[in-house]
């Protein structure tokens, strides 16, 4: 498989500025005139003094290569060639105010991103300085993928992880440990005293947690990275525990809140089919009342007066209360439901004395049976 190319994920447009060598200028300068990275991977700088003294006894052979960004003449690569001509400057050697270089006008995140995947970038890196590399690359590819400048699918980190030449796994500890990480790990981490396992296995834990794996590492203790991860395995183990039981609750809710529903169905069925029922009976009164409407009054009369007395100056009042019942219900579909359901409950006693007589009865029967029970106990 062919090695990834910066180049493939980038738009026709931003091809454009990526340099060639004839694309660069030449240009003399005094080295104080040149500014380092503001952030630069490479934190130490080591063989200075060697380097100075080679370029007095041969010259320096290779350019350093410069961008000009916004005016400003940023080195994209040879910081030490760079600090080996001011340590030349410091010593009197005046020929050095005026340096050979390379330079071409880039845009700040085309400069951000030569200087990060310049040739031979991750050579020499601390596993430290290769985490700030992969952080400050999801920055600058995450800007320019907002810009429209790169068109590469997929996520940030397999991109950078890609241009790193690192593994999916590996760019996971990498990532997990640029976002979670305390201070005071990556501290101890950058310091060398905790290795890139051990930080990756800390960023998983709590910040206080963190803090004082950072505390021990720092006084010179050797945390062993099993402990961290026995922590770890701890701490994971507890919150499947949570939300297993976080599931069971809010099963058992679900259980009850179901049966809830059902009750509420079958009550809501139930008075449904009641209503249902009492609109039938209702039904039933006014069809009755549109059929006496559609009778003569004569013969209404008749039905009314059915199964009374002719002479009315002999009615009692139980048959006066049945005539009365009956008109009224020649006007029913004037009246509330509740009033015609209780002039039926009262005409059925009024038409039935018997039958209503009886129940009073075996009330009175029921409630006496009970005085005696009472007496008894």
């Amino acid at each position: 498989m062919a090695a990834f190319s910066v180049l493939d994920m980038m738009n026709p447009k931003a091809r454009q500025q990526v340099a060639t060598a004839k694309d660069y200028q030449e240009i003399y300068l005094n080295p104080k005139e040149v500014k380092e990275a503001p952030e630069n991977t490479r934190k130490t700088y080591e063989g200075i003094e060697a380097l100075a003294d080679s370029f007095l006894l041969v010259g320096q052979e290779q350019p350093t290569v410069l961008a000009r960004v916004n005016g400003e003449f940023l080195i994209v690569d040879g910081h030490r060639r760079n600090r080996a001509n001011l340590l030349n400057l410091e010593r009197g050697y005046t020929k050095f105010e005026k340096v050979r270089y390379f330079f071409r006008d880039m845009s700040e995140t085309m400069y951000e991103l030569a200087l990060l995947s310049g040739n031979g970038y991750t050579q020499g890196l601390t596993d430290y300085e290769k985490t700030e590399l992969a952080a400050r690359l999801k920055k600058v590819l995450e800007k320019m993928r907002e810009n429209g400048e790169i068109s590469q699918e997929g996520r940030i980190r397999d991109i950078v992880g890609n241009i790193l030449g690192e593994k999916p796994t590996n760019m996971a500890r990498i990532e997990k440990i640029n976002n979670s990480a305390t201070p005071e790990i990556k501290e101890q981490f950058k310091e060398g005293n905790i290795g890139i396992s051990k930080a990756y296995e800390a960023a998983r834990l709590p910040e206080e947690e963190q803090k004082a794996i950072a505390a021990r590492a720092a006084a010179g203790e050797d945390v062993k990275t099993k402990e961290i991860a026995q922590k770890v395995a701890e701490k994971v183990a507890a919150k499947a525990q949570e939300k297993a039981e976080k599931a069971a609750e809010d099963a058992e809710k679900a259980n009850i809140e179901a049966e809830q529903a059902i009750a509420d169905a079958i009550e809501k069925q139930e008075k449904a089919e009641e209503e249902a029922q009492n609109a039938r009976e209702l039904k039933r009164y006014v069809d009755a009342s549109t059929s006496l409407g559609e009778v003569s009054e004569k013969d209404t009369e008749a039905l009314i007066n059915k199964g009374l007395p002719g002479d009315r100056s002999t009615w009692n009042t139980r048959q006066w209360a049945i005539y009365t019942l009956r008109r009224m219900m020649y006007v029913v579909d004037a009246l509330s439901y509740d009033d015609v359901q209780t002039m039926q409950e009262i005409l059925i006693r009024a038409e039935n004395p018997e039958k209503s007589q009886g129940e009073g009865q075996d009330a009175a029967a029921g409630q006496e049976g009970g005085e005696n029970e009472d007496k008894r106990s």
